[in-house]
């Protein structure tokens, strides 16, 4: 066992212990991610902000020509998430495709993307994010994300995957790979801003820092973790909630 894998849990709760199976989980996150045989993926983990016993964040890179076939890289990858997610962390992978030639040896930076795949759409509750959701927190971001979804496909944008990111919902749209260029980047952010002005009210908002090409995101079948849990504010297993 290594360094980073000694560290004590954090106190959960029971309803976070009784979401659905991570393993059959995690593996939904092959419907988000671009995936193939020159892939290079990033694994993030940090410690929970307000949770005891802080530890350095941990970057991993999984490459699928390190492995003889694209289902033995899924499976490191799907283990590496379970195993870091149980020793306490929170985990993320950098959602937008990362060079073949990438080296490693730290996080990914915007340069080291190939371009945009994804539009990430991050809804949360307004205010105050330093401890986990109520459940009526979760309602009211779920009622904003099903609105952003209907306006968003009644304009040609697709139909996204939906996740609940275990504060909030995400949606991912497929962006048919935009070039990761100064000029589409801030299309990308532009286009959030615009949901924001539109979305947002006084309980939920729309996330618009989200447009980087580098941009990590939640990791499904992983417990997310924030401030101290409770029965009210529970920490929630993020799962997909359509594929």
């Amino acid at each position: 066992m290594t360094d980073d894998m000694q560290s004590t849990q954090p106190p959960t709760t029971q309803s976070a212990v009784s979401e659905p199976d991570p393993r059959n989980e995690i593996k939904k996150v092959w419907h988000i991610l671009a995936f193939g045989n020159d892939s290079v993926l990033e694994l993030r983990a940090i410690w929970p902000k307000g949770v005891p016993g802080k530890k350095g964040v941990v970057v991993n890179h999984i490459c699928a020509r390190d492995y003889q076939t694209l289902d033995d890289c899924r499976g490191a990858f799907e283990e590496r998430a379970l195993q870091l997610n149980t020793s306490g962390y929170n985990v993320y992978t950098v959602m937008n495709p990362i060079h073949p030639q990438f080296s490693g040896g730290g996080s990914a930076r915007d340069e080291d993307i190939q371009y945009h795949d994804l539009l990430l759409v991050d809804i949360d509750r307004a205010g105050d994010t330093s401890c986990p959701s109520t459940q009526a927190d979760l309602d009211a971001a779920n009622d904003l994300c099903n609105q952003v979804r209907e306006f968003m496909t009644a304009n040609g944008c697709g139909d996204p995957i939906k996740v609940m990111s275990g504060n909030g919902y995400h949606l991912y749209f497929t962006l048919d790979g935009i070039d990761n260029k100064n000029d589409d980047t801030a299309l990308v952010q532009r286009l959030l801003k615009n949901l924001a002005a539109r979305f947002d009210n006084e309980y939920v908002s729309i996330d618009t820092t989200v447009y980087n090409p580098s941009r990590i995101t939640k990791v499904p079948g992983t417990i997310m973790r924030k401030g101290m849990a409770s029965e009210a504010r529970p920490y929630r297993r993020a799962v997909v909630c359509d594929e």
